[in-house]
């Protein structure tokens, strides 16, 4: 029987058919995993902008002044960074005796100003993104910290840091972006160093060397990292001691450089007098009735801190004489403050005595080491307490509130991000978020101008001396200003006194209070309350330099001006940046017929503010006076293009180049001055007179005759007008005139 034939395989590869070249080949995405460090770091710079967007509607407020909106090197711009760098803190402003060097928020203030001019709003927004690099470089420290291992405990520190409302006087006080730079470097140096330890690039501990420089630079804050640096690598993150060894070489130059270059700048100026008198209204504790009531009040002072940490009411932009009381150790509060510190520093030891690592141990020994900086012990500083100085140290109770959700309420020992999406765990934080993301924005708006922030405060703190004083100043300087009602500035001015009268009720010492109602009283006329609250101020700080001016105003207003003259002497050798004085001096001698000495001062107050209306016009009016028609016809033409629809501004100019012989740009100005004023009788003369030494005779009567029109009684041109019908042979005209101008001026005849 045949065999079937057997059917094999076919072992030649069929042909595989390659996509056609149009096909488009769909690759797969990934899920955005918004538990990504990556989008963590997102998250938590979204919600500090949300909570603090509405600062960027603000104004100035407490110091900006001093270092943004009337600081003299700051308003220059680029060209002042070079200074900036090279001089003590606040002399841009004020010369102090005890100033700091913290170049960096300055340098950066210069920058927004050659930008975008003196525009609140600019500031505030680069206070709210520092602020954002601030809370991202915590995460990222928390998340090194913890070892990638606790991602979820580091994103509740830091988001817990980020909605806190103590920070909202950092934050909503441009002033205070010196404390932001400070921490966002600081924090910064940490992460850098982490890195270095890891993984050992030198250049990750040259950068954290510089980074922890520039903090030093922004504020002194930062030596406080002196204890917690060698905390962290020799204890936490110890994997190499010659790497730890090598990071305390960095913390150690950064710090030597930072102190020498202080040195040199501030003894330049002799601005490192670190012995200089700490005034009572800055810190009562100076006053203390004795050192135990002194310890006993400091003890009270860090117990607020560590109870606003917890219960963040009231916030005060201000804590002066009589806001915290003098009290002794039979004071209840002063006496749960000695125990709560005792029992962290006890807990704190023993925690790491058990285990060098502990988190507990670290977060309660960074709050104590950061805040022990501002505690007044064993030294007193220049405040006694203020919310900006618990900025770095809220960050030890922020990791604490994060320590404490893990042992509470995760429990389970799932710390990853994962554990973020627990309902037990949202059930803390979103309550948490509502009601301080709510307190920082609610006070975010009371830290809108002055006035409102100043007026509240008192509202919560109604016994402190100073803030009577400040709500005072806000009317007087922001409020009266701005009202155009005469009785209504009469009821401001009002206001005023009574605040400034229960300052002094409060401290009848109150140099600053003094000084306030002299102003006021000077403002209303009360001449002699004025100069009797003057006359107290000085004799309580002969070296106030703005109680020296303001008496010098008063005399000056009385025409006393050689009495004015040694006040406000004074007080420009107090503080030379202090603009107004120098317009005082100017004026007095002015009114002495000293020009050249009023040309000078107008001239050095113009190098502050060279748009400052009033100084322009006087100094143009001395150079007339004194026939220097040209550096006159400089001034007045400033003040033109200030006031381009002022009729006064252009006949002035016209009549300095009048005077200059400088005919055509004469006319011109008095033509501008006549199509503002048609009825501008003294432009008409002007016109006239640069018409008649032209040689225009014709258009020179017209002018002449335009301004009889209007002013009849007027005599001085009659000669003119008599002797430009004579030019252009009209005798009967010429004589008619001659005439008339012979009973003003006897002895005018025609030529």
């Amino acid at each position: 029987m045949a065999k079937k034939p057997i059917n094999k395989p076919i072992t030649k590869a069929a042909p595989v058919k390659q996509p056609a070249t149009n096909t488009i080949v769909k690759k797969e995405r990934k899920p955005i995993d918004w538990f990504s460090v990556k989008y963590l770091c997102v998250i938590l710079a979204l919600v500090s902008l949300a909570l603090y967007a509405n600062t960027l509607r603000n104004g100035y407020v407490l110091d900006d002044v001093m270092v943004l909106k009337d600081n003299t090197f700051v308003k220059q711009g680029l060209k002042a960074i070079p200074e900036l760098f090279s001089t003590p803190h606040m002399r841009g402003y004020l010369v102090i005796p005890n100033d700091l060097y913290r170049p960096l928020s300055l340098v950066m203030f210069a920058i927004e100003y050659q930008f975008f001019g003196p525009n609140p709003a600019v500031g505030h927004f680069f206070n709210i993104l520092t602020f954002m690099g601030c809370v991202v470089m915590l995460f990222l420290f928390l998340n090194k910290f913890f070892e990638g291992k606790k991602t979820a405990i580091a994103f509740i520190g830091a988001l817990v840091f980020a909605i806190h409302p103590i920070h909202t006087e950092v934050v909503a006080n441009i002033k205070s972006r010196d404390e932001l730079l400070c921490y966002f470097f600081g924090f910064w140096s940490l992460n850098l160093f982490m890195n270095y330890m890891k993984e050992g690039k030198m250049s990750r501990l040259v950068m954290g060397t510089v980074a922890l420089f520039l903090a030093y630079i922004s504020k002194e804050t930062v030596i406080t990292f002196l204890a917690i640096i060698p905390l962290l690598f020799f204890m936490y993150s110890n994997e190499n001691k010659r790497r730890a060894l090598f990071i305390m070489g960095g913390t150690i130059l950064a710090t030597a450089v930072f102190m020498v270059i202080r040195t040199v700048v501030l003894n330049k100026y002799d601005a490192n007098q670190s012995g200089a008198t700490i005034d009572f209204m800055d810190n009562a504790l100076v006053g203390a009735p004795g050192i135990a009531s002194r310890v006993a009040t400091e003890f009270y002072v860090i117990g607020k801190y560590l109870a606003l940490m917890f219960i963040p009411y009231p916030l005060l932009c201000n804590y002066s004489f009589n806001a915290i009381p003098f009290v002794g150790f039979g004071d209840i509060k002063a006496l749960l403050s000695v125990a709560a510190y005792g029992f962290l520093a006890v807990f704190s030891i023993m925690r790491l005595l058990k285990n060098k690592k502990d988190p507990w141990a670290f977060a309660i020994i960074f709050y104590l080491a950061t805040l022990s900086l501002f505690s007044n012990f064993p030294f007193l500083m220049g405040a006694e307490m203020a919310e900006r100085f618990s900025f770095f140290a809220s960050t030890g109770v922020c990791i604490a509130i994060a320590l404490a959700m893990e042992q509470w309420i995760i429990k389970s020992g799932a710390t990853d991000i994962l554990s973020l999406k627990s309902t037990k765990v949202m059930a803390v934080l979103i309550p948490l978020f509502l009601i301080f993301g709510g307190m920082t924005i609610a006070r975010n708006n009371t830290w809108q101008n002055e006035y409102t922030l100043y007026k509240t405060d008192l509202e919560k703190s109604p016994h402190d001396c100073r803030l009577y004083q400040y709500v005072a100043t806000a009317i007087s300087e922001d409020l009266y200003p701005e009202e155009t009602d005469t009785m209504k500035q009469k009821e401001m001015s009002s206001e005023s006194i009574a605040y400034l009268k229960q300052a002094l009720a409060i401290n009848p010492d109150f140099t600053e209070a003094h000084v306030e109602l002299g102003r006021v009283y000077d403002r209303v006329h009360m001449y002699d309350s004025a100069l009797i609250h003057d006359d107290k101020a000085l004799k309580k700080k002969p070296l106030n330099a703005t109680a020296n001016n303001n008496m010098g105003s008063v005399l000056i207003t009385l025409g006393r001006y050689k009495e004015a003259i040694p006040f406000l002497m004074r007080s420009m050798e107090i503080n030379p940046n202090f603009s107004f004085v120098y317009l005082n001096l100017a004026r007095s001698y002015k009114q002495l017929q000293q020009y050249d000495s009023a040309a000078f001062y107008y001239s050095e107050m113009l190098q502050f503010d060279p748009n400052y209306l009033d100084a322009q016009l006087e100094l143009a009016t001395v150079y007339f006076i004194q026939q220097k028609y040209d550096d006159a016809a400089m001034h007045f033409k400033v003040v033109a293009q200030l006031k381009p629809q002022d009729p006064d501004a252009a006949n002035n100019l016209g009549a300095a180049y009048l005077n200059a012989k400088k005919y055509q740009p004469a006319v011109e100005e008095f033509k501008r001055s006549i199509s503002l004023n048609p009825g501008y009788v003294n432009a008409y003369s002007n016109l006239g007179r640069c018409y008649y030494f032209t040689q225009q005779y014709q258009a020179a009567i017209g002018a002449f005759t335009k301004e009889f029109t209007m002013d009849n009684k007027n005599p001085h041109d009659i000669p003119y007008l008599a002797l430009s019908y004579q030019k252009l042979g009209k005798m009967a005209e010429a004589k008619q005139y001659e005439a008339l101008a012979k009973r003003f001026y006897s002895d005018f005849k025609l030529e």
